[in-house]
């Protein structure tokens, strides 16, 4: 019978793995899955890693959203070239409510194979004696200088605090607790997090003679901007809430992802199945330019981020704006753009208007952007302009 971890590999989701876990998955079992508290949105990025753990979850395992309250009171050095700033604990509780309010549009909490906690419940409360005689004494620091992002970050001129060079001993101790009291025996992250993975296993080994399981996939680099993926051109993160990033940018962002990375994109956020992937795949690859591919990657995950109205409106206003003449637009359309896109009642200026409508964050940028005509304007109605900046963004002033 097909199980989780084949369904995984065909999918290529799986870039290392601890032995023995094929095993651990022909059985009902327990998997977790850590988020950082650091912003008050969770982003692109951090999809990848919610949708395979979700796949576990649709296979009848237990799956685990461990928050990191706790951690995030410290912050994970991981692939960061310097120290975070300390947070606030008010800033963390306010980045909590809302990113589980974006956990709840893909998880179904009231289940019970789907459970969300907190690390702050065992860690605030930790004494430090008790700390360092139950967790430090079974880790040598000779593995934990072997991490490579601990390497790079004592080679740095800023190097490393003590606070952060002990996050992994936390991240494993979250392993631990998890594994104690809810039997978790898997923990899946990117494939940067491989070695704080590996010393919760050890730790679970070597202080309860128990086995415990890792699985990483790998992080997603476009291979034309050599960036992560889920960054757009300016380097701004795609945010899953859709105050910070509206459903209709994700759409467009995803509809205009390079030919090269699609084919990847689709096996790894599409809940298709591959049969269905692959003949959809076959059709695209006929004819390119439809980018049926993208606008079907686009749709299913605006679709499970917002639900199916959202989406609705997104088709529609890619209809209004990109295959339909601005001078054909109505009353009711244009009065349906407002809805959805910047908006200001104001007086026509090119230049101010940019910078009211957050097309652009600078004087110099709109004059710049409006003498190398990347901008254009569209007067409609004689009460409306519809501003476009480059391809995708757009604008609308209505005369006052």
């Amino acid at each position: 019978m097909k199980t989780i971890i084949d369904e995984l590999s065909l999918r290529g989701l799986i870039y290392q793995a601890t032995p023995g876990i094929e095993e651990t998955f022909r059985k009902e079992t327990v998997c977790y899955f850590g988020v950082d508290l650091t912003g008050d949105s969770l982003h692109l990025g951090h999809l990848l890693g919610l949708l395979t753990l979700k796949r576990i979850n649709n296979f009848g395992h237990k799956v685990i959203l461990l928050l990191g309250g706790g951690t995030t009171l410290i912050g994970d050095p991981s692939g960061k070239e310097k120290e975070r700033p300390i947070l606030p604990i008010e800033v963390i509780e306010a980045n909590k409510r809302k990113i589980r309010k974006q956990l709840e549009r893909i998880f179904d909490f009231d289940k019970k194979n789907v459970i969300l906690v907190d690390n702050a419940l065992w860690l605030k409360d930790i004494t430090l004696i008790k700390f360092l005689r139950e967790i430090g004494k079974f880790v040598p620091v000779n593995s934990m200088l072997d991490l490579e992002f601990i390497k790079t970050r004592l080679q740095a001129k800023e190097g490393i605090s003590f606070a952060e060079f002990t996050y992994q001993l936390l991240q494993s101790y979250d392993f631990l607790v998890l594994f104690q009291k809810y039997n978790c025996q898997v923990q899946i992250g990117g494939s940067d997090q491989l070695g704080n993975i590996v010393q919760g296993i050890e730790l679970i080994r070597k202080k309860l003679n128990q086995k415990a399981y890792g699985l990483v996939y790998p992080l997603l680099i476009d291979p034309q901007t050599g960036r992560k993926f889920g960054k757009t051109e300016a380097g701004e993160n795609i945010w899953l809430d859709p105050q910070k990033t509206p459903p209709f940018k994700l759409y467009q962002f995803l509809f205009n992802v390079s030919d090269d990375l699609t084919p990847t994109l689709m096996r790894y956020f599409s809940f298709k199945d591959l049969k269905e992937i692959e003949e959809l795949e076959n059709e695209w690859q006929k004819n390119k330019a439809s980018r049926i591919l993208q606008k079907s990657l686009a749709e299913e995950l605006v679709e499970l981020l917002y639900g199916q109205k959202e989406k609705e409106n997104v088709i529609k206003l890619t209809k209004l704006l990109f295959e339909t003449k601005p001078e054909d637009l109505n009353l009711a359309e244009i009065n349906f753009l407002k809805k959805f896109l910047p908006y200001k009642k104001d007086k026509f200026n090119l230049e101010k208007n940019l910078i009211d409508l957050g097309l652009v964050h600078s004087k110099n940028e709109a004059k710049r952007l409006i003498d190398q005509k990347g901008v254009k304007s569209y007067f409609l109605l004689k009460r409306f302009y519809l501003i476009k900046k480059g391809k995708n963004d757009f604008g609308i002033i209505e005369i006052s």
